[in-house]
Formats: structure tokens, C-alpha cells, sequence
């Protein structure tokens, strides 16, 4: 199983007060093959601030923004990036 790359989507919108801890928690678990795709659905917060700072940590997390098309469009975008 440590060969299956998997894929994290994180459809997120104004979030910015747990999302820093919803990308900790992926960069911390103990599986390593995987890349997060983080979409940001139009929000108007710091919510991008915290996910492209992420970016910059780790290459593994990937950043999209859309507009506001609401949460099945964020995770079939995020879909489509995996």
C-alpha cells in the first residue's frame, strides 16, 4: 500500500480558523505518498494566506481558487486536479 498516492481534497470557503489545523493534520499523519489539494471556493477571509502558506512548506499541497460555486463544485474541482 505505501506505493498508492493518495489524494486529500480540501474544498474550503472562509475558513481560515481551522483550516491551519486541518493541513497540520495531514502533514503530521504517518502515511507519506499523498498530495492535498486545497480549493478555495471564493472566500473572503485569510483562508487563501493559510493555504498558500502551507504551499510553501510542503510541495505536496496544491492551491486552486475559484469562484463561490459551493461545496460539490470545490470537491469536483478538486477531483479533476488529482
Amino acid at each position: 500500500m505505501g506505493n498508492i498516492k493518495v489524494s486529500i481534497i480540501v474544498p474550503s470557503y472562509n475558513c481560515e480558523q481551522y483550516l491551519a489545523d486541518t493541513l497540520t493534520s495531514i502533514l503530521t499523519q504517518t502515511y507519506s505518498n499523498w498530495e492535498c489539494i486545497i480549493v478555495n471556493d471564493g472566500s473572503t477571509d485569510s483562508t487563501a494566506d493559510v493555504a498558500q502558506s502551507f504551499c510553501k512548506k510542503d510541495s505536496r499541497f496544491h492551491y486552486h481558487f475559484q469562484e463561490n460555486g459551493g461545496p460539490a463544485s470545490a470537491r469536483n474541482r478538486g477531483i479533476l486536479n488529482s
